[in-house]
């Protein structure tokens, strides 16, 4: 998180003798709902959303839509496709298998979502470090999981139908969960959908059905306004580019040391994962990769190795960092 976001959280932490403490701020106050139209229209605005799209601002983690969405947007006769891409893909279709009837396939396959009531997809695989490099068009509403890709790049409106996204990967911290929901898919909730998940409830109440997470909030409006002042979502997509072209281009200068296991089509802009070519030595890279001031570089538990987390806030200087690291360790052997 850039240091300009940081003092600015902290002086509304602070808050002083004209001004209410975030810590301490209820949300049926009149500067809780003005922080929340600000986040609503910075994104608006840096995202160009169309006004037919609803913004909900939801506690918790993007985990909870895996069960949220199928509630909203299923038919308890219907079926949903669910392309499979890696770790976080998956999860979302296995609790949707518990709602209803799905259909797993993968991104090759897009074409048999024909008839599906939606076709959901994972825009960034954190995990697996593979992306989507275009929206796909398919002839069923378009659900995106853009948790930790969300405002790296432009959205496509006209192709996707529902986003979310948890925003502590790329606007903030864990708290606060951002849905973007076309009206018309409102008002199909099933029955028995808990108050709190039902996207038309929710609408209903402007997000303030239950208590809304008021301090991650707090958080994005600032870090949505550094993103604006440093030239909005061009330029983080710009940067995020470079950024992941020099990670990649180091690793691939040593073949010998480093694999990475995602074809270049698919590789992610945002989280670059690769392996060790021994394996063995993975424990050795990390520990000096921290001696070197670097960390947070240990792969997903399921997938193992090396996952390099590229997000916005992220400084060009920790990028030249991080690569001359790769490279000397290289260029060091055993």
């Amino acid at each position: 998180m850039p240091v300009e976001v940081r003092q600015a959280v902290a002086h509304d932490c602070l808050g002083g003798a004209d001004a209410r403490s975030l810590l301490s701020l209820p949300f049926t106050a009149p500067q809780y709902r003005a922080l929340q139209a600000d986040v609503d229209a910075s994104l608006r605005r840096l995202l160009d959303i169309p006004p037919r799209f609803r913004l909900l601002f939801l506690p918790g983690g993007a985990t909870a839509q895996f069960a949220a969405v199928p509630l909203n947007l299923l038919p308890p006769a219907g079926r949903a496709a669910y392309v499979v891409t890696g770790h976080w893909s998956r999860r979302a279709a296995e609790e949707a298998a518990s709602h209803g009837r799905i259909e797993r396939i993968g991104p090759e396959a897009m074409a048999r979502a024909e008839g599906a009531a939606y076709v959901h997809i994972t825009t960034n695989e954190t995990a697996d470090g593979c992306q989507y490099r275009a929206w796909p068009e398919v002839d069923a509403p378009l659900v995106a999981d853009m948790t930790s890709d969300l405002l790296t790049r432009p959205i496509d409106f006209s192709r996707l139908a529902l986003g979310y996204a948890a925003t502590q990967k790329t606007i903030g911290v864990p708290g606060l969960t951002v849905v973007i929901v076309r009206e018309d898919l409102l008002g199909r909730a099933r029955a028995y959908t808990p108050r709190v998940l039902d996207y038309t409830r929710q609408a209903e109440a402007d997000s303030r059905l239950n208590t809304p997470p008021v301090f991650p909030m707090g958080v994005a409006r600032h870090m949505l306004d550094w993103i604006e002042a440093t030239g909005g979502v061009a330029a983080v997509a710009e940067r995020i580019e470079r950024h992941g072209a020099a990670v990649y281009g180091a690793l691939e200068a040593s073949p010998g040391r480093y694999r990475v296991p995602v074809t270049p089509a698919w590789r992610s802009r945002v989280n670059p994962c690769f392996q060790l070519a021994e394996p063995a030595h993975t424990e050795h890279f990390l520990a000096a990769a921290a001696d070197a001031g670097l960390h947070e570089l240990r792969g997903h538990p399921r997938s193992g190795g090396v996952r390099v987390s590229l997000y916005p806030g992220l400084e060009t200087a920790a990028v030249d960092a991080l690569v001359g690291f790769i490279r000397a360790f290289a260029a060091a052997g055993t």
